[in-house]
């Protein structure tokens, strides 16, 4: 008897193991029947696709080399190109690809912004990153994690080189003046000898007389307190220091700048006036393209400043961005600037007049977005003028100045305006320290032109210019009107 059932013999052949047979078993195909396993679709022939081609970008270019004593030419080097390929869609470097003649002014929502002054240069924090690398491989195997600096120890693992003696580790360690070290062993010992007195009534007055002159100072103490400089609070320096900070240079305006002549012999624009010195001042870290924060009285003439900063653009051929909070002041600025520099453009959401101008007028918004979008005009923008900055404590609108600051590119000079800075010392070093460069704070110490006060009662027609002195420029009140 057979066991289990009995099936027919396979007549149709097992289509999954044919297929893996198929799969797996290339040998076994026959080379000569391989129209049976691809097909071929003939390609049209196109002759003039021949004569239409793309240029690669130049990845190398001629730099000459002259005689630092004639000045001629020695020879031509070949060096390449860092930004062959760089255009606005893939890099941030300034030497990138120009954008479309359409996106110069403004830009484009897809540019990348250019490198920001404030950040860090990728080569340069590549090279941070190598050499701090390679401190700390050296150091892996003698700097605890969190430590300075380690021990070196001898072949048997126990001995410090460089170190003698039972005190070396004590003496290897500064612990500061010795002055200032309190012994907690002679403070036990003093209370010992107190709770011994104590125990002697007899004693007492003569004893206490003696524990209270020892337990006057502490031992140490009377040396400790000699180098405490006593608080004077009659003549504590005020907030506002004269030596401003690390980043924040505080010049002095109480001095006249005698040699004013000698360091500027041409300016790049002349005045009618006899400049003040705070104006000289600042004409004078304008040529050598420093920061400036002047921060001046009303009507002490900042506007001279921002004049200077337009002319010295002019006349090294690239652009100046003058910014103001708003639309109304920019257009007056640009009927006023109209009248000293004939390139002088305007953009404000509305209308656009000559946006190809040297002077270039607007407000800090439209600023902020002509730098997020990557506009060309960065390129040779050297003076960035913010008029009436104090704007930047504002609650709704004080972003907008920060992110300009920080989105400038580094070749660009900031000329801050303003007369209602409290804490100009601070701003300008918060300033310096983002872009890591030097800011010059000027400052007036009192206002060149009295300020009056009159009440307007005109309501039009013949009481249109009706008004009353109501304080004079001395500060008293005229009660006549």
């Amino acid at each position: 008897m057979f066991e289990g059932e009995i099936e027919p013999p396979p007549i149709l052949l097992d289509v999954e193991k044919e297929l893996e047979e198929y799969l797996i078993n290339p040998e076994r195909l026959s080379i000569h029947e391989y129209e049976r396993n691809q097909e071929h679709w003939p390609r049209e022939i196109d002759v003039s696709s021949l004569f239409v081609y793309d240029i690669s970008p130049l990845s190398t270019t001629l730099k000459v080399q002259r005689d630092y004593t004639t000045g001629e030419i020695v020879e031509f080097c070949e060096v390449p190109i860092d930004s062959a390929t760089a255009s606005s869609k893939n890099s941030m470097m300034l030497t990138r690809a120009p954008a479309a003649p359409e996106d110069v002014v403004f830009g484009n929502i897809s540019n990348i912004p250019f490198l920001p002054g404030s950040f860090i240069d990728p080569l340069e924090q590549l090279k941070y990153q190598s050499e701090t690398d390679k401190k700390e491989a050296e150091d892996l195997l003698i700097v605890p994690p969190g430590f300075e600096s380690g021990l070196i120890f001898d072949t048997d693992g126990i001995t410090v080189k460089g170190l003698s003696g039972d005190n070396s580790l004590k003496n290897s360690v500064n612990f500061g003046d010795d002055k200032n070290i309190l012994d907690l062993l002679d403070v036990l010992d003093k209370e010992q000898d107190f709770t011994e007195l104590l125990e002697k009534p007899e004693n007492s007055e003569n004893s206490l007389t003696q524990v209270e002159s020892d337990f006057t100072t502490l031992p140490g103490e009377e040396e400790a307190l000699k180098d405490i400089p006593v608080l004077k609070i009659s003549e504590t320096v005020p907030r506002q220091s004269r030596e401003g900070t690390e980043w924040a240079i505080l010049l002095d305006t109480s001095k006249a700048v005698d040699n004013f002549k000698e360091k500027v012999p041409h300016l790049a624009h002349n005045f009618d006036f006899e400049l003040d010195t705070f104006q000289k001042l600042a004409i004078m870290q304008l040529e050598e393209h420093n920061h400036v924060f002047v921060a001046a009285h009303t009507s002490a003439g900042k506007t001279v400043v921002a004049e200077y900063a337009i002319a010295l653009s002019q006349k090294h051929m690239s652009r100046t961005i003058y910014t103001s909070p708003i639309k109304a002041l920019s257009n007056q600025k640009y009927r006023d600037f109209k009248r000293t520099f004939k390139d002088v453009g305007l953009i404000t959401g509305d209308f656009q007049i000559n946006q190809t101008a040297s002077c270039l007028i607007m407000t800090t918004e439209i600023l902020r977005s002509m730098l997020y979008r990557g506009s060309d005009i960065a390129r040779d923008l050297e003076y960035v003028i913010f008029d009436e900055v104090h704007y930047i404590n504002d609650k709704e609108r004080g972003h907008v100045w920060e992110q300009v600051l920080i989105m400038l590119p580094p070749h660009v000079c900031v000329v801050l305006l303003s007369a209602t800075v409290p804490n100009t010392t601070e701003f300008a070093d918060w300033l310096g320290r983002t872009h890591q460069r030097k800011v010059y704070v000027i400052k007036t110490d009192k206002r060149p032109v009295p300020l009056q006060h009159y009440l307007y009662t005109g309501c039009g027609g013949k009481s249109r210019d009706n008004r009353y002195l109501i304080q004079a420029g001395n500060g008293q009140f005229v009660l006549a009107g």
